[in-house]
């Protein structure tokens, strides 16, 4: 990792908020968070009869299937032990994640240790993994939970699961990229966000070496690998050498929101080790993410481009989406108030406005996920396979504490 230019890691001036209200901020997402999105997740997605939570919620919260998306129980657990443990020992919310917990430990592992990743409503297994993110969400999810409940054992079995997971990040064999084989290998940007995902998650539960070393494996991967400033991109796919394999679309591919989810956890790597070299690089990571996304005619983040504007196989390429909106409103704030950089907190302000203006579900509460590129939104379901109750939740409460601390 680079190291160590003075670290810019003081609170900035406020002298950049004259023109706005920090403390209607604060407001907003502080109520977003407690009066409407955690609220609409404790209401509707709760499977009281048959245990778990229903994954896949209309617009009011009513179950159009019932099956359920363990990677999006893990976030759930996850979420709500978090908000035990660092927000508020509220009791419901202890109980809530142990309740998914009780259902995931009886029913998502495999025989072999690794998980199936959708369930039927009782249980029953209707596919095996996708990829291992599913084991790394469940990982985060029993160790913060393990720590609400102080339950030892379920403490050991998520450092089991660390054992077992992570060594399997960054082989390329082990989360196919695509539906279809590809005779190419590489090397996936996700791969070592999910690492920082999971040790800093347990660096932060329970200190250690260990995890630190994860940390910083990842971080310099990410900055020797993926990340090319001469192509003024963050590039999702790469040989596993980090050679660009621009002869083939993926391995043009660029991801905005995750690799501005990056750059935050980049900028929290660097406030905790004071090292200034690595938060410039991730505020420039974050700078030029959001530059090549946004959509200067419609507003809002592009979900997926290409480092020369070619076309990419996805066909939801040009769609806004809730969650890099909310990676990228936590990265500006943390960005600006790390370093004092008055574009990062124009670019807060605008992403802000379009997202406030866009998502939030005013009638039925929680927000929309999928919007076409005009804002319109392409379907007006809360939760499916993809979308739970993580990104925003998350993204809000962190935005909450950098707010509050102003």
């Amino acid at each position: 990792m680079l190291k160590n230019e003075e670290a810019q890691t003081s609170p900035a001036s406020l002298n950049g908020l004259t023109q706005t209200d920090p403390l209607a901020w604060r407001e907003q997402y502080r109520s977003a968070l407690f009066d409407d999105v955690m609220p609409w997740w404790q209401r509707h997605s709760i499977d009281s009869e048959q245990g778990g939570y229903f994954t896949r919620l209309d617009r009011a919260g009513q179950p159009y299937s019932s099956d359920k998306d363990l990677w999006m129980i893990g976030r759930e657990i996850w979420m709500f032990s978090r908000l035990f443990n660092e927000h508020e020992a509220n009791p419901n919310y202890r109980e809530i994640a142990s309740h998914g917990a009780a259902f995931a430990l009886k029913h998502a592992f495999r025989a072999d240790g690794r998980m199936h990743f959708r369930l039927a409503r009782d249980g029953r297994p209707l596919a095996d993994c996708l990829s291992l993110y599913t084991e790394c969400f469940m990982a985060i999810a029993l160790a913060e939970l393990s720590v609400a409940d102080d339950d030892a054992a379920l403490r050991q079995r998520a450092l089991a699961m660390y054992d077992t997971l992570v060594p399997r990040l960054g082989v390329p064999s082990n989360t196919p990229m695509l539906g279809y084989p590809l005779n190419a290998e590489f090397h996936l940007h996700a791969h070592d966000m999910m690492r920082i995902t999971v040790a800093w998650v347990y660096n932060e539960l329970w200190p250690d070496a260990r995890w630190q070393a994860d940390l910083v494996r990842s971080a310099d991967s990410i900055l020797s690998r993926h990340w090319k400033p001469q192509y003024g991109g963050l590039f999702e796919n790469v040989a596993p050498n980090g050679a660009t394999m621009f002869d083939l679309p993926e391995g043009r591919l660029i991801h905005p929101g995750h690799a501005v989810e990056s750059a935050w956890m980049l900028m929290e790597l660097a406030r905790a080790n004071q090292d200034g070299t690595l938060m410039n690089t991730a505020i420039d990571i974050t700078l030029a993410s959001l530059e090549r996304g946004w959509d200067e005619e419609y507003g809002g983040i592009r979900y997926l481009t290409s480092y020369d504007n070619s076309p990419v196989h996805p066909l939801e390429a040009d769609l806004k989406l809730w969650w890099p909106h909310c990676e990228a409103l936590y990265a500006t704030l943390l960005g600006w108030i790390s370093s004092g950089r008055e574009e990062l907190l124009a670019w807060f302000s605008k992403i802000h406005h379009y997202t406030f203006s866009a998502f939030p579900d005013t009638e039925y509460g929680e927000w929309f996920g999928y919007l076409n590129r005009d804002g319109s939104p392409v379907f007006t379901a809360k939760a499916n396979g993809w979308k739970g109750c993580f990104h925003l939740p998350r993204a809000l409460l962190r935005c909450c504490q950098l707010l509050q601390n102003l």
